[in-house]
């Protein structure tokens, strides 16, 4: 949940085109009577907005849009439902949306890892990491100039069963391909100045990890 509303596109997609065409649609079908007939039409047309994206983001992608499409009808009628119920409800309704965004951005800021006997290493090429219990997330920054790549490779030691993962976090690059990615290794390309973060998340996991670098251009 922290990383999913740590994510720009989501917020400008709900604060944004979500608010944008359901204000639009509003005002539309605004000078009709209250009808079925209206009803009807202001569900399609949430329906269209909750398809339209996909559309635009997978041109002639059918497969892809008809699977996007059909959770993005689902998202948009519950968008409806909730704005039909904050319309009877005002202006505690109101309060309440403040409250939920408060509490989102609280938890797309908070840090709620969580680690019991942590301990690391890191050289100039590497990063190791052993612990008794890891829940969140680690962050590993790396300083990259104009033009260089970064080859990196995580080696997972698990013991007890825990979830884990690995995600780059960095911006103004690209994936590059490299004859060691084959070996497990992963590059990324940067053209300009930058600080990229190897990120390792965990789930009630236990053991170790080892991360093994390289830079070069």
């Amino acid at each position: 949940m922290q990383e999913l509303t740590r994510q720009f596109p989501l917020w400008a997609f709900v604060y944004g085109y979500a608010v944008l065409f359901a204000v639009a649609a509003d005002a539309a079908l605004y000078r009709l009577k209250k009808s079925p007939a209206k009803a009807a039409f202001t569900v399609l047309s949430y329906m269209l907005g909750g398809v339209l994206p996909f559309l635009v983001w997978y041109p002639g992608q059918w497969l892809w849009t008809l699977f996007g499409g059909f959770y993005g009808v689902a998202c948009s009628l519950t968008f409806l439902g909730a704005s039909l119920i904050y319309r009877a409800w005002w202006p505690y309704s109101g309060a309440a949306a403040v409250l939920l965004l408060a509490a989102s951005l609280y938890v797309s800021l908070a840090d709620f890892t969580a680690t019991e006997q942590w301990s690391e290493t890191r050289s100039a090429d590497g990063y190791q990491a052993k612990f008794d219990y890891f829940h969140g997330k680690k962050e590993i920054p790396i300083e990259l100039e104009r033009g260089q790549t970064l080859f990196y490779r995580v080696d997972w030691r698990i013991s007890n069963g825990g979830g884990y993962g690995t995600y780059l976090d960095g911006e103004g690059g690209a994936y590059a391909s490299d004859a060691r990615n084959g070996d497990g290794w992963i590059g990324y390309r940067v053209e300009a100045p930058t600080t990229v973060r190897i990120v390792v998340t965990g789930r009630r996991a236990q053991g170790a990890l080892a991360i093994e670098w390289e830079v070069t251009g």
